[in-house]
């Protein structure tokens, strides 16, 4: 009777630890989702995003140069300065073609920084960007 009684009780110990296997599982992955979906953890999402019409709207520097303007700035320069050329830009400013490229098709805000480069090259070369 007795080994009736811890067969019975291994098979409730096996149960119980499946379940809680099951339960830890689905409660990770519910994590993982819920954070996959809020932006939360997608490192590539949150920077390819397309920004919203609140941050094309912020000014880039202090001269107040909207996300617009300063998109045809380095499309000018690019244009005037760089043979039309991406790769030759993102060498001027010291950033990546996949960046350059991105700021061109309004997926990542263009910041102060690249602005002012982008000013300062072109006064250099004797471009007209504005």
């Amino acid at each position: 009777m007795t080994d009736n009684i811890e067969e019975i009780n291994g098979d409730k110990t096996r149960s119980t630890r499946w379940l809680t296997v099951v339960a830890g599982g689905i409660s990770v992955g519910a994590t993982l989702l819920f954070l996959f979906a809020s932006g939360r953890l997608g490192g590539v999402r949150a920077k390819v995003s397309t920004p919203g019409k609140r941050l094309r709207n912020q000014p880039v520097d202090d001269r107040g140069t909207s996300q617009d303007e300063a998109t045809q700035i380095l499309r000018k320069l690019r244009d005037r300065g760089f043979e039309a050329s991406y790769e030759k830009l993102a060498l001027a400013l010291g950033r990546p073609t996949a960046e350059v490229e991105a700021w061109d098709g309004g997926l990542e805000v263009i910041d102060d920084d690249v602005v002012m480069k982008a000013r300062g090259i072109a006064l250099q070369r004797g471009i007209v960007v504005e």
